[in-house]
C-alpha cells in the first residue's frame, strides 16, 4: 500500500515486479479503506501511517533519500540484483524530491552509490543544462512555457512573455528559432544567466515573492533506455514532469504509474500522449498557480486533462510554498476533492483519513 506521490508508486511497482519475480505472493493496493477494514492483516506501507503498528510495517522516505531508492538498495542486498530501470527510477524519485545537488554533484543519500553504477555505464549522465521540459527538442520559448516544475510565474504557460524575453536575451527577430539545453561555451552560460535574471524578475512581479529560481532552473540529466533493441535518449526532469502531470490526469491514472517498473515501454508513450495537452495545461494552471501564490485560496479547476489535485501539490511542495493549515482542493462537478496525502500532511489521524478517502485516495475536503 503506498500513497499517490510518485516516489511511493513507483517503489510499490518495483517491490511487486521483483518480490513476484522472486516467488512472493504479493500485491498492491491503494484503497485506504483496506487498512482499516482488515488492519489485522500484514502490510507494507511505502509514506502512509499504519493503524495497527503490530501488523502493518511503514517504510517512509528520509530526509536524504527517496523511498525508491532506500527499496532498490534493499531489493540489491536481498533479492540478488535489481535491474538498471529499477535503478533509474530511483534517480528519477531522488530528482522528484529534490535530493540531487547540482553545485556539489551529488545526491544527499544512498543514490550515490546508484548514480555512480548508473554513470559509469553511461546510462544516467549530469549535463549542465535548463532545467526545462524538452528543451533539447524544442525551441527556447515551447521548452520554458511548458515547464511547470520548476514553476515560472509569468513564464510557464505565457508565450508572450516568454517570446519577449528570448528576443531580448538572444537578440533575434525570431525567438521561435532558439534552443538552449546545454552550457557549452562561454557564451552560453552569459545568455542563460542573462535570460535567468530576466524571467526572475517577472516571477517577482507575478508572484509577488522571490521562488529562488536561480537554483532550480539550471542542471539536468540525459538517461538512455532500451526499447525493442533502439537506445531512448531523454531529459530526466522532462520524464519526471511527465510523470507528475499523468499521474493526474484522470482518477486512477497512479495505478498505472505503479505499472511503469514493468517495463520500459510505459514511459515514452506517456511522454506522448502528455505532450498533446501539455500546453493546455501549462496556460491554465499557471493563471490559477498566480492567483494561490496572491491569495494563498488553494481551490484549483478541474481540467479534462488534470482530475487530481496531485500535479498542483508537487508543484507547491517542490518551492516550498504549499499551505501550512489547509489542504489543497480541486473543484470537480461541484465538489471539493483534496487527497488522502494531504490530509496526512496537515495532521489529520489516520483511520480517520483512511476512512473518508475513495479507492483513488481522493477524498471530499471540509
Amino acid at each position: 500500500m503506498s500513497d499517490c506521490s510518485l516516489d511511493s508508486l513507483l517503489s510499490a511497482g518495483i517491490l511487486f515486479k521483483n518480490l513476484s519475480e522472486h516467488g512472493w505472493d504479493v500485491r498492491v493496493n491503494l484503497d485506504p479503506k483496506v487498512l482499516v477494514d482488515y488492519k489485522n492483516d500484514p502490510a507494507l506501507l511505502l509514506n502512509l501511517q499504519s493503524v495497527n503498528p503490530q501488523k502493518q510495517f511503514t517504510l517512509s522516505t528520509t530526509n536524504t533519500s527517496s523511498v525508491t531508492a532506500l527499496v532498490v538498495t534493499v531489493l540489491e542486498k536481498s533479492v540478488g540484483g535489481v535491474s538498471k530501470w529499477d535503478k533509474i527510477l530511483a534517480l528519477i524519485s531522488a530528482l522528484y524530491r529534490g535530493y540531487y545537488d547540482f553545485k556539489a554533484g551529488s545526491f544527499l543519500g544512498v543514490e550515490n552509490t546508484i548514480l555512480s553504477e548508473l554513470s559509469a555505464q553511461k546510462i544516467f549522465t549530469e549535463i549542465v543544462g535548463l532545467r526545462l521540459w524538452g528543451a533539447k527538442r524544442r525551441n527556447l520559448v515551447a521548452a520554458l512555457t511548458r515547464t511547470l516544475i520548476p514553476f515560472i510565474p509569468g513564464i510557464t504557460g505565457n508565450v508572450e512573455n516568454a517570446t519577449r524575453v528570448v528576443r531580448e536575451v538572444y537578440g533575434v527577430s525570431d525567438p521561435l528559432s532558439i534552443r538552449q539545453k546545454e552550457l557549452t561555451s562561454d557564451e552560453d552560460v552569459r545568455r542563460v544567466s542573462d535570460l535567468i535574471k530576466k524571467i526572475t524578475e517577472i516571477s517577482q512581479f507575478y508572484a509577488r515573492r522571490d521562488l529562488q529560481l536561480q537554483l532550480k532552473l539550471v542542471g539536468d540529466f540525459y538517461m538512455f533506455i532500451q526499447e525493442h533493441g533502439v537506445v531512448l535518449e531523454l531529459e530526466a526532469h522532462e520524464a519526471l514532469g511527465n510523470l507528475i502531470v499523468y499521474g493526474s490526469m484522470c482518477k486512477n491514472c497512479p495505478v498505472d504509474l505503479v505499472l511503469i517498473p514493468l517495463s520500459t515501454d510505459m514511459l515514452p508513450q506517456i511522454l506522448a500522449l502528455c505532450s498533446s495537452s501539455l500546453d493546455y495545461l501549462a496556460i491554465s494552471l499557471s493563471n490559477q498557480i498566480v492567483e494561490f501564490l496572491r491569495d494563498e485560496r488553494g481551490v484549483f479547476e478541474c481540467e479534462d486533462s488534470m482530475q487530481r489535485p496531485d500535479l498542483v501539490v508537487d508543484i507547491l511542495l517542490y518551492h516550498g510554498i504549499i499551505p501550512r493549515d489547509k489542504p489543497i482542493k480541486l473543484i470537480c462537478n461541484g465538489e471539493e476533492v483534496t487527497t488522502l496525502r494531504e490530509l496526512l500532511r496537515l495532521g489529520v489521524k489516520p483511520e480517520e483519513a483512511y476512512s473518508k478517502c475513495t479507492e483513488d485516495q481522493l477524498c471530499r475536503a471540509q
